[in-house]
């Protein structure tokens, strides 16, 4: 009874506060009568979403391939690293500072180097989301490597396992809560790096319609595509929440 009310009010509060905040914006608009061209209401956001989705769902197609491509990469690419990592001293001291430089350098600074070495078009809009996410997975899974505790370990090396027989046994499920915060993380910086290799190089997904839409004062439009690229990041991140509560059974 009481894990069935935990979860009608994990479901109810977002939907109340949902509805207040977007009440809320409603009214204002309506009642001051803002244009448009301003701050749209939500009624008119979600009508344009609507209306206009046959216009929109390319470009959604277009940058969701692009998130999860780039997050595909990134994770494993991050977590095979950070094994590496914290497996020998010299290659911490190494990469260490460069991962942290890759994650505190905005990604806008980096495509315009990209573009003019590769090129234009989604591959190398998915090595840009591919530099931003893997980053924060990287950070994450060495937290866990290295807190795993020093007895479990010693005790696999006295029964004789190797290194991959350590790992999976131990190392990575005692890490795994850390992990899978990196790789939630990195679901969102996968799609917040879409959105900006799209305004920075692309004439197709929604970042660059975001800016198209915004030079012709079409503001309602821009914010229905804003909601699009929302709605992608909602998406990833319950999917990597979902598979959590699947592989890290133990812990939910």
């Amino acid at each position: 009874m009481r894990k069935a009310s935990r979860v009608l009010m994990s479901i109810l509060a977002p939907v109340l506060m949902f509805t207040l905040l977007f009440g809320l914006w409603e009214f204002i608009c309506v009642s001051n009568n803002i244009p448009k061209w301003l701050l749209p209401s939500p009624s008119a956001i979600f009508s344009s979403m609507a209306a206009n989705f046959t216009d929109f769902f390319p470009h959604i197609m277009i940058s969701f391939g692009t998130v999860l491509a780039g997050f595909l990469l990134a994770v494993p690419i991050g977590i095979v690293l950070a094994t590496l990592i914290t497996s020998s001293k010299t290659l911490s001291a190494a990469l260490s500072p460069y991962i942290i430089v890759l994650v505190t350098t905005p990604l806008v600074t980096l495509l315009p180097l990209l573009m003019l070495f590769l090129g234009y078009g989604q591959k190398v809009r998915i090595i840009g989301v591919v530099i931003q996410a893997f980053a924060i997975v990287n950070m994450n899974t060495c937290t866990g490597i290295l807190n795993v505790p020093v007895i479990r370990q010693e005790l696999m090396q006295s029964v004789g396992a190797t290194k991959l027989q350590s790992l999976r046994h131990v190392i990575y499920p005692t890490a795994a809560l850390d992990i899978f915060t990196g790789v939630r993380l990195s679901a969102i910086f996968a799609t917040t790096a879409c959105v900006a290799a799209e305004y920075v190089g692309g004439n197709e997904g929604l970042g660059s319609l975001i800016i198209k839409y915004a030079q012709y004062l079409k503001t309602t439009e821009s914010f229905a595509c804003i909601f699009f690229v929302t709605i992608i990041g909602l998406f990833m991140y319950g999917l990597v929440s979902f598979l959590q509560k699947k592989v890290v059974y133990w812990r939910t």
